[in-house]
């Protein structure tokens, strides 16, 4: 494996993660007075995942892209031409998947620029009391409202309204069980209750105010905003890059091994925990979905919400294919005790779906705190320091006798 095609996998991988870290530091930068923490954990899929279990992931599959980048371009039959076909064709998909996201009129708090926050104040002044109930509290109470009723609970599902009347089924409004409405109601000890249709309205106007704040002019958006619009694209390019490479080591397999028999074991090992990193994303974007249902409630029709379900079986059926087929060239009976545990993994992941997502929420989602998110970003530094480092290999894991990456 030659030097300058790991040097070139460095370059592009260092420069996604740079682009993963730099838009979490330019939010907390920017939102440092303004509740930065409380809207990095609300949307904790870009802005946790990418600087912790994305660098793993990226990590994970630098060996395997090497292999793969070298094998093209020195092994394959036209392999150049084809490898450069492969990159250009997933940068154009990255780049209209990423432009379609951005375009979505659905904005995220953070979206506004944080002096607006700061200034914005619930609706009509004063508002707040059971006698003078909110029509939408101010934008930043409501985000943080959140927060406080994530921590002390094990998910916010029983705080997603049904805002759309059902036809077939008939009405219950008159017995309908009143609830805390994060959009039009401050956190107190003995908060008003709403009922749906109430906090439905409030949730409306809660995000209109967002749309009209954002659509105010440029002033109004936020530089985390702009700049999240523009590496979007980079993120789809990710995600794309390493579903091409787990593709290509299925079917390149034998090629692999032949080339590089000395660092398949890597090889192999990179690309399933790389796959196991990356089964966070669509649990923590599914915790982000529950909490902005919660908050926004669930008529959003555009954007990334509505993609969340498909995503998550298409990340979740990935991954279990490649659990298998990693272990189809070990013995029967650890394929077979492989195929079990993904069995198992699997029905327990249906059965026990909404407790999943609701740990998620509280530890690595809305409900995250400072011991959370450390504990994962210190897993994060560990791990990527064992797959990249022959030195932490050997005072970690003991001897290797790969070469340095």
């Amino acid at each position: 494996m030659s030097t300058g095609t790991r040097v070139i996998v460095f370059l592009v991988f260092a420069i996604l993660a740079a682009s993963f870290v730099a838009e979490t530091l330019l939010l907390a930068s920017e939102f440092e007075d303004a509740e930065w923490f409380t809207l990095a954990t609300h949307d904790s899929h870009l802005f946790l995942f990418f600087p912790t279990l994305g660098l793993v992931a990226l990590a994970a599959f630098y060996l395997p892209s090497c292999a793969f980048l070298d094998m093209y371009w020195r092994h394959i039959r036209l392999g150049r031409q084809r490898l450069l076909a492969g990159v250009i064709l997933l940068a154009a998909v990255a780049y209209w998947i990423g432009a379609g996201l951005a375009a979505s009129p659905y904005r995220p708090v953070w979206d506004v620029a944080p002096e607006t926050l700061l200034m914005d104040k619930s609706e009509p002044p004063g508002c707040g009391s059971a006698a003078r109930p909110c029509e939408r509290v101010a934008l930043l109470e409501g985000v943080t409202s959140v927060r406080e009723v994530a921590r002390a609970r094990l998910g916010l599902k029983e705080f997603v309204r049904a805002c759309e009347p059902e036809p077939l089924i008939e009405s219950e409004a008159a017995a309908e069980r009143r609830r805390f409405c994060f959009a039009s109601t401050p956190l107190a000890a003995s908060p008003r209750l709403s009922t749906d249709a109430e906090c439905c309205r409030a949730q409306e106007r809660f995000e209109r105010t967002i749309m009209r704040l954002y659509e105010a002019g440029e002033a109004q958006h936020s530089l985390t905003g702009q700049v999240h619009a523009r590496l979007l694209p980079f993120k789809v390019f990710f995600m794309l890059l390493l579903l091409a490479i787990s593709f290509l080591l299925a079917i390149r397999h034998d090629g692999v091994t032949r080339h590089y028999p000395d660092h398949i074991d890597r090889i192999e090992v990179g690309v399933l925990v790389g796959a196991i990193a990356m089964i966070f994303f669509p649990l923590m974007s599914q915790a982000f979905v529950q909490t902005a249902d919660a908050l926004y409630g669930v008529r959003q029709e555009a954007g990334f919400k509505p993609i969340v379900p498909f995503m998550s079986f298409a990340f979740g059926a990935w991954a279990l294919l490649l659990l298998l087929f990693f272990f189809r060239r070990h013995n029967p009976e650890m394929e077979l005790a492989a195929k079990l545990a993904g069995v198992v993994a699997s029905t327990i992941a249906v059965v026990k779906y909404d407790l999943i997502v609701a740990l998620f929420v509280r530890f690595l989602g809305s409900g995250a705190d400072a011991l959370s998110v450390t504990l994962l970003a210190a897993f994060a530094i560990f791990a990527v320091l064992v797959l990249l480092s022959p030195r932490a290999r050997r005072v970690i894991v003991g001897a290797d006798r790969d070469a340095a990456p």
